[in-house]
Order: C-alpha cells, then structure tokens, then sequence
C-alpha cells in the first residue's frame, strides 16, 4: 500500500527529511531542540554515576578494538561512532530521567542525541546540523511511534527500542546529508533492525536501557552502510512481512505521515522532573501536593490510587521495592517518598528503601484501574487519590497530566533548576551554567560540538 501521492511510507518521511533546510526550521522548534540537548546532556551526566548498567558499558566499549573517531560523552573514550552511540544511549537512560512522547509512549533523546553526537563529531557537523538531525530524528521515531500505539505495547514491545531504530537512521542519513533515496534506504534499514520487549519491566529493569543504546547504534550502522551502497527495501513498512505488520494490529495513517513537514514532534515531547518512569509522575505531583497542603503518612489511612491500565501495569506491580531500579518503576513507593518529604530525587529513591514506614504506607495503597481514565489515554494521563484521615474525614484529589508536559511546559528556570537538583554533587554549579549558555544561549553559529566535548573531557580530568 502506497499513501494519497503514491509513494510508500519511507518514501514520504524520507521526501521531506532530505530536503529540510536548516532555514526551513523555525526560531521556536529550534529553541525547543536546544533544551532538549541540554536536558539530554545533564541527564547523561546523572546516568555516569547512578545507572547500573553504566560501568558495564564502559568496559565493554573500552575492550573494543576500533577506529577513533567519536567520543563517548561523560565517559571521555574516543571509539566507533556506533559504540559511542551505543553507550551514550544505554548511560543516558539508566536514571529514568530523560524525555518522553506520551502519544508514542517513547523516550526519544536517549535513541536519536547519542547518534547525532556520536556521527555529528566524526562528520565535524556544525552545531545546527546537528539540532536539525534532533529534529528530524525526533519525528520519524515518533511519528512511526503515535501510529501504532497504544497497540504496539500492549503487544509486549518497548517503542524506544523498536521505533528508535527508525528515528536514528533519519538522525544520521541528515548528517550525511543523504538524497531522498539514500534517507529513504537509511530508514528502512533502521526499521529492519527494531528490537525491543517490555519484558525487563517484570523481572529486570535495569536491562531496559540496553534497548535505546542499540537504537542509536543501529541507526549509525544503517547510514554508514548506506553511505558505503548498501540499499533497503522501500516497502518496510507496508510489505507483506513489514514492520506495520509484525508490530502492531492496528496503525493510524495520519499519525505517520500527517501535516509532514508542518508538525514537528519535538515540540510535543514531555520533560522529567523525577528520576521514574513517566507513568509515576502524575502521582508524585498530587503526592508532592498533599506535603505542602500538610498531610502526611501519620495522619492518612485507606489510600486509593486510580490509574489508567497501562499505568498500573507498568508501575502499579511493585509497591514495596527491593532496590533502586525497581523503585523508579514503583508508584505506590515514589508517591509515599513525595508524601512524605516534599521532593523525589535519587537521593530519596535510595534512601528510602530502608524506611520501613515509607516501605509499610506504599504496600498498603490500593492501586485501582479506571475505565474512565483508559478512555482518554493518552490524550490524559491521569490519577485521582480518594483517601480517609485519622480523624475519619475524606478526600478526593486528581490530575489529568503531569508536569513537563507540552501542555504543562517546563520554564527556562525550572530547566537549570532541574539540572541543578540532579547534578547535586556530579558538577559544580559553573559547569551547568556554562553549558546551558553554551548549548541555550549562545549564538547557534558559534556553538561548536568540539567545545561541548571540551567541557566534559575537563569533568574527567
């Protein structure tokens, strides 16, 4: 099946990704790219030295013979562009704090930054080809994303992994500034390397972040074959054995190819404030609420939590953790932490798993699914709390998004505040104002990826 202009699927994303011209792109997509590099870049950072998988990746890489010609931001080891990709992705998606799609239900930084950085150094692209590569790699990923969903999860797939594969070949195949077929053969052969399943979340999370590393590592293999000759077939997404068919039951057209090049997905894309998965945030906002309002664990009992399906699958399982990766995919544990203490960070997350009324609170919570709520998924992601006071009075409380939202947008100062609070001991505070300048502020033509590299090569030494 071919769309309304008679060409497949990958031929029209391709179409207009090959001719996007950086002053084709307007002041406020770029400004929204921008902040979402720099909130990449911090997260990174955190990732370096909480995420579990983080040393691992750093010694696999550095057992690797290979040419020299990228850097693996935060580690500082000059490698392959594929296993600079390949670590950045899996380090910067280790804490749960990286950005996110709610109509995608994708984390579209940790698959497309690794590969535009990782390629944009050895191509020695200036810093808004590099912003543009976000960009585009942001739609593909997530317009082939909002298609398929809620579908595609329910069938046990992980979107970042599977539909990032896509979103970095576009990254890259605009670096090398590749003609319509050689982006359309890019993409495809992103497609044909998709991979990823949800089922870490039931017995492993932490493996989780292997899948967006391997998303930006396939992204930069696509390109550089393509780049060498290699071709891919046109019709990977609608063929009788592509990738709309093995991944989902159902598809929405306009979703993948609507309005292209009018709407771009970046500017629809959320931003964390707590190191959980996104499916906690709502709860941590009305929990964070009740801690200023005055209540607390003492003085509530008979506490329900209502949620949409794929929420209380997701983070509704576990309710008294065992360790940090299973408390940043635990609800009941990460609203008890808000309830209790005003703020949720690493620290809390940590700490916490040791404090048995927190740990006692969380269990108890009765955590509910909600036939309206799954109604308005994911227009909505909500939660509402219904609970009884000691002295036996009722309340009812409930958000229909949370914060960090396109909707609900975070501020410049809530971002540097954001960093800020998670680089707490990582950086000093003139660190994180040079590089939000640097990547936020200053001219974009005079912005260089070298001198971005620079700042974290002196983080090492």
């Amino acid at each position: 099946m071919k769309d309304k202009m008679n060409k497949y699927y990958v031929e029209s994303l391709a179409a207009c990704y090959a001719n996007l011209k950086n002053a084709d792109i307007s002041e406020r997509v770029l400004y929204k790219a921008r902040l979402t590099l720099y909130d990449f870049l911090t997260v990174l950072l955190v990732g370096r030295k909480y995420g579990i998988l983080s040393p691992i990746i750093e010694t696999y890489v550095k057992k690797q013979k290979s040419v020299e010609e990228s850097t693996c931001l935060s580690l500082s080891i000059k490698t392959s562009a594929e296993l600079a990709a390949l670590a950045m992705g899996v380090i910067s998606h280790s804490v749960e704090l990286d950005d996110g799609h709610r109509y995608g239900t994708a984390h579209p930084a940790v698959a497309i930054i690794p590969a535009s950085i990782a390629v944009g150094e050895k191509m020695n692209a200036t810093f808004t080809d590099i912003l543009r590569s976000i960009i585009i790699g942001y739609d593909c990923m997530l317009r082939v994303a909002s298609s398929v969903n809620p579908a595609h999860l329910k069938r046990g797939f992980h979107s970042t992994g599977t539909c990032g594969t896509l979103g970095a070949a576009a990254a890259v195949a605009s670096i090398y500034s590749f003609d319509e077929k050689k982006m359309a053969y890019a993409i495809s052969m992103g497609g044909l390397q998709s991979a990823g399943l949800q089922e870490m979340l039931h017995d492993y999370p932490p493996v989780k972040a292997l899948q967006p590393g391997k998303a930006a590592q396939a992204g930069v293999l696509a390109s550089e074959l393509v780049d060498l000759g290699a071709q891919s077939p046109l019709s990977v997404f609608e063929g009788i054995h592509g990738w709309l068919k093995a991944m989902t039951d159902s598809f929405d057209e306009n979703s993948l190819i609507g309005d292209l090049g009018k709407r771009w997905e970046i500017e629809y894309t959320y931003t964390k404030l707590y190191p959980t998965c996104r499916h906690c945030h709502q709860a941590i906002d009305l929990g964070i609420s009740l801690h200023n309002e005055g209540f607390s664990i003492q003085n509530i009992k008979n506490l329900n939590l209502y949620m949409y399906d794929i929420g209380v699958s997701e983070v509704g399982i576990i309710q008294r953790p065992e360790n940090f990766e299973q408390a940043m995919f635990s609800v009941a544990y990460s609203f008890s932490i808000a309830l209790k203490y005003g703020i949720v960070r690493i620290q809390e997350l940590q700490s916490s798993l040791n404090d048995i009324e927190i740990l006692d609170f969380a269990e108890k919570i009765n955590i509910i699914p909600n036939e309206a709520m799954n109604k308005v998924y994911p227009k909505e992601r909500g939660a509402r709390i219904e609970f009884v006071t000691s002295d036996d009075k009722q309340f009812a409380y409930s958000v229909k998004l949370p914060k960090g939202e396109y909707e609900t947008p975070l501020t410049d100062f809530e971002y540097l505040e954001k960093s800020k609070t998670i680089l707490n001991g990582i950086v000093s505070i003139d660190f994180i104002e040079e590089l939000w300048n640097n990547v936020v502020i200053e001219n974009m033509n005079k912005v260089k990826l070298n001198g971005i590299i620079k700042m974290f090569d002196r983080i090492e030494k």
